[in-house]
């Protein structure tokens, strides 16, 4: 049994060494410049816990491409906002109204259902294309589309309670 674990751990580094120039890549496209090296260690972190879940090994690319994303956003996303925050201090006190509808904007993204949350921000913060999207989500076009319509409308709603008296 020691040995099985032995080699699994073998043919795990070896996994993880041929998959990394690829991660970096798609870290590349997805993540700030500085952030990709960062979010290529927590993919690769990622997939050696995360391994053992994989169900078919014909996902795996996607799977990967997924991990790759959805770090770059948990990356990217606070330090837009620091850099956000920094823009408005330096160009004067943003307006408290400003502050609070972005606040408010944020709360409302992050209350949206995982698969429509996923599919905004990819595309308002990712700036990917609808293709793009559905290619890293495993889903048509036509589906982004509509997640993207549906999620609009949640955050319409949500946000119309928030409108001044």
């Amino acid at each position: 049994m020691e040995a099985a674990r032995a080699g699994d751990g073998a043919a795990l580094e070896a996994l993880l060494r041929a998959t990394r120039p690829w991660v970096r890549r798609q870290a590349e496209r997805h993540c700030a410049g500085q952030l990709a090296e960062e979010a290529t260690q927590e993919a690769l972190l990622t997939l050696s816990r995360r391994l053992p879940a994989l169900r078919s090994v014909a996902a795996f690319p996607l799977w990967l491409v997924r991990i790759v994303a959805r770090i770059c956003i948990g990356l990217v996303s606070p330090l837009w906002r620091r850099i956000e925050a920094l823009q408005d201090v330096s160009l004067g006190a943003a307006a408290p109204e400003n502050v609070e509808l972005r606040l408010d904007l944020e709360r409302a993204v992050e209350a949206l259902p995982a698969t429509l949350r996923e599919t905004v921000l990819l595309f308002y913060y990712g700036e990917l294309p609808v293709a793009e999207i559905g290619a890293q989500l495993g889903i048509s076009a036509a589906a982004v589309k509509v997640r993207l319509h549906r999620g609009r409308a949640l955050l319409r709603e949500r946000l119309a309670g928030r409108e001044a008296p």
